[in-house]
């Protein structure tokens, strides 16, 4: 009988383990979203990335025909960038989106960027029709 007890009662315990260890995917926020804390948000730019293209889109800033590398969105992500402090405030800054299917580059740009803002890019399905707003990241 002991061994029945002690069969359940490690059945029941190896359950409820796996039970809380079971990661519950559903939240209320966008797939890739991060938390900017405020005092990064005040301290330099935010790029943020709505990728709604097919294909991983890879994101370049632009300064004085000098390209650099920023981040990359996967199809159907929503993902926000820290950008580098030093870069801001800027008076000609521009972003060049290229996608991985070999579709041609588009250089959305130049732009005004001041530290507390975040750049929205969104790259809809339709590449050509990619657009960016700026606004202010913190009240």
């Amino acid at each position: 009988m002991t061994a029945r007890i002690t069969l359940l009662a490690g059945a029941a315990a190896l359950a409820l383990a796996a039970g809380c260890m079971h990661r519950h995917t559903t939240t209320y926020e966008s797939m890739g979203d991060i938390a900017i804390d405020s005092l990064s948000a005040t301290r330099t730019a935010i790029l943020r990335i709505q990728n709604d293209y097919p294909t991983e889109v890879r994101v370049y800033t632009v300064l004085g025909g000098q390209r650099n590398y920023v981040a990359k969105a996967m199809p159907g992500q929503v993902r926000s960038w820290v950008l580098d402090p030093q870069l801001f405030p800027n008076s000609s800054i521009s972003f060049e989106t290229r996608p991985t299917d070999n579709t041609p580059p588009v250089v959305l740009g130049p732009y005004r960027v001041n530290k507390g803002e975040t750049i929205d890019l969104v790259v809809p399905n339709n590449f050509a029709r990619m657009r960016a707003t700026i606004h202010r990241s913190v009240p």
